[in-house]
C-alpha cells in the first residue's frame, strides 16, 4: 500500500493560486460565521484549509486582510447581480425606479455576507483603519453601479444620456443611509416590520434625491 496511514489526500492535491487564496476565504467566511470576527484567529482558518500555515501567510497576513478581501468579493458580486437585474428589466422606464428595484433585491437577499459586512463594520469603532478600508470599498461600489448604469443607458437605447451623483457627498450621505436600514434588517430577528411599499418608496426618494439623468 503506497500510503499505510490514515492522510488526507486533500492536502496533496496541486492547486492553483487562485484556487488556494479562494480556499482560505471559504475558509474564513465559514469560520467567521460560525466564531465571529473578533474571536477568529488565523490559526482557526488554516486549522480549516488544507494548507500550511506558511501556505496561507502566504496569501494573507492577517483576519483583517482576509475581510477585506471578502468584501471586496462582495462588491464584485453585487456588481454582477446588479447586472442580471438589470439586464431583466424590460418595462421599466424610470431609471430611479429600476435603481430602487437593485437596492431592495440588495436589502432583501439571503447572503451570508450581509452578516459578514455588520462584522467589517463594527471592527471601525475599534480600528480607525476599517473607516479607511470602507472609504475604498465605498468608492469602489460607487463605480461598479456607475458602470452598472451606463450598460443600462446602452440596452435601453440612451448611450447618449448620463447618470451622475448629483453631488459626491449627496451620493454618500444617501448611499450611508440605506447602509444603516441594512443594517438594521439584519441585526434583528423580527422583520415584519419591514413592510416591504414603506421601504420600497423611502429608497426611491434617497435615490432620486442622490442622482440626476442627464
Amino acid at each position: 500500500m503506497l500510503f499505510p496511514y490514515n492522510i488526507d489526500m486533500a492536502k496533496f492535491t496541486r492547486k492553483t493560486r487562485e484556487e488556494r487564496s479562494l480556499e482560505i476565504i471559504e475558509a474564513a467566511k465559514t469560520v467567521f460565521l460560525k466564531k465571529g470576527f473578533r474571536h477568529t484567529t488565523m490559526e482557526d482558518i488554516v486549522a480549516a484549509t488544507t494548507l500550511s500555515k506558511g501556505g496561507v501567510y502566504q496569501y494573507f497576513k492577517s483576519t483583517k486582510a482576509i475581510m477585506f478581501a471578502i468584501m471586496e468579493a462582495g462588491n464584485y458580486f453585487r456588481y454582477k447581480r446588479n447586472e442580471e437585474i438589470f439586464n431583466a428589466v424590460k418595462d421599466i422606464d424610470d431609471i430611479y425606479e429600476i435603481v430602487t428595484q437593485a437596492l431592495m433585491i440588495k436589502l432583501f437577499d439571503e447572503v451570508p455576507e450581509k452578516r459578514l459586512y455588520l462584522m467589517f463594520l463594527a471592527e471601525i469603532i475599534y480600528d480607525k483603519e476599517y473607516e479607511e478600508l470602507f472609504l475604498q470599498l465605498e468608492d469602489q461600489a460607487h463605480k461598479f453601479i456607475s458602470e452598472n448604469l451606463e450598460h443600462l443607458f446602452v440596452r435601453k437605447n440612451l448611450a447618449g444620456k448620463k447618470i451622475k451623483y448629483k453631488t459626491n457627498k449627496a451620493g454618500k450621505l444617501y448611499s450611508r443611509f440605506f447602509n444603516g436600514i441594512l443594517i438594521m434588517y439584519e441585526l434583528f430577528e423580527d422583520k415584519t416590520i419591514f413592510d416591504k411599499k414603506e421601504i420600497h418608496d423611502l429608497i426611491y426618494s434617497f435615490v432620486k434625491k442622490s442622482f440626476v439623468v442627464s
